[in-house]
């Protein structure tokens, strides 16, 4: 027979959101620091956090699920600092269904403006992971919105800079987007445009290579 101890975790704050601040304050100050050799408490109550969030996001509790994905979330994706001593805290979650989760939020709470900066905010933050989220927004807005959406991309793509490696994704999602429409003439101005930039040879192939495989 096996002894399996369990853990049952309770707010020490008066709300989850500023439970999570104290958290995210903790674990600046060093507190997790060398978590993997001290029981993963840090890990532990990530994961904590996280079913507590999707609870409010089923209850539809769309503010604060939001307020608390996008809290945690961006403090794990960020790779100025490694709070937690792990070489990859990320892999070990489930980021994807997270990221589903906080734009399905945000879907429900912010107009098109407010999602678009959003979601600039969160490529900026996310940098090398390669969790991708236009698609699955484009695909929860009116055909207005997803327009105004796509307007805004190629503004903002205009401003990319070379490091900016994060925000190459939206350039990404403007090449992928002219591929679903097959409109070659928008795609290839955009890899004359981009192609140095993202320092990536043969994208103009890539066009025939993947109409020649359909």
């Amino acid at each position: 027979m096996k002894i399996i101890k369990t853990y049952s975790y309770a707010l020490s704050e008066d709300s989850l959101e500023k439970d999570i601040d104290k958290f995210i304050r903790n674990a600046k100050n060093g507190d997790y620091q060398r978590d993997y050799y001290c029981g993963q408490e840090g890990l532990k109550t990530i994961k904590a956090y996280f079913r507590m969030i999707e609870e409010e996001f089923k209850k539809q509790n769309y503010d604060v699920a939001a307020a608390c994905y996008k809290k945690l979330m961006f403090l794990l994706l960020q790779s100025e600092n490694n709070y937690f001593d792990y070489e990859d805290i990320v892999g070990k979650l489930n980021f994807e269904k997270f990221i589903a989760n906080y734009f399905a939020c945000l879907h429900r709470i912010c107009n098109v403006e407010e999602l678009f900066n959003e979601y600039a905010e969160y490529l900026k933050v996310k940098d090398g992971y390669g969790f991708e989220a236009d698609k699955a927004i484009l695909e929860g807005l009116s055909e207005d919105d997803g327009q105004k959406f796509i307007s805004m991309a190629e503004k903002e793509a205009e401003n990319v800079k070379e490091g900016d490696y994060g925000k190459y994704d939206l350039i990404y999602f403007l090449l992928e987007l002219a591929k679903a429409k097959k409109d070659r003439a928008k795609y290839n101005a955009l890899c004359e445009k981009y192609e140095k930039l993202l320092d990536e040879e043969g994208l103009t192939e890539e066009f025939d290579s993947e109409e020649g495989g359909e």
